[in-house]
């Protein structure tokens, strides 16, 4: 869905250090298209709130289209991500 947007075009580039490996993570995938993340990062971005409104326009996008890619901890991540997100915008 969001082709050539990432978290980068969003936000900036990344600054600082990585120092646990959840920042690794994300430094790793910051610069990557949205539609090109896993589902397990999507839901992490919504979770953490970083560039929280177009990871849930992603989340949703893949949730209505495409089939889940097994790299969430554990089955339906992605959508209690999405769901938490949407109850707070409320």
């Amino acid at each position: 869905m969001a082709m050539g947007l990432s978290v980068s075009t969003i936000i900036g580039p990344w600054q600082g250090d990585a120092t646990t490996g959840l920042m690794q993570r994300y430094r790793d995938s910051w610069e990557i298209s949205l539609c090109d993340l896993s589902d397990l990062m999507v839901a992490t971005y919504i979770n953490q709130k970083i560039a929280e409104i177009k990871m849930c326009e992603e989340a949703e996008f893949r949730l209505k289209n495409k089939e889940r890619d097994d790299t969430e901890y554990f089955d339906g991540q992605l959508l209690e991500a999405l769901v938490d997100c949407r109850k707070h915008a409320k």
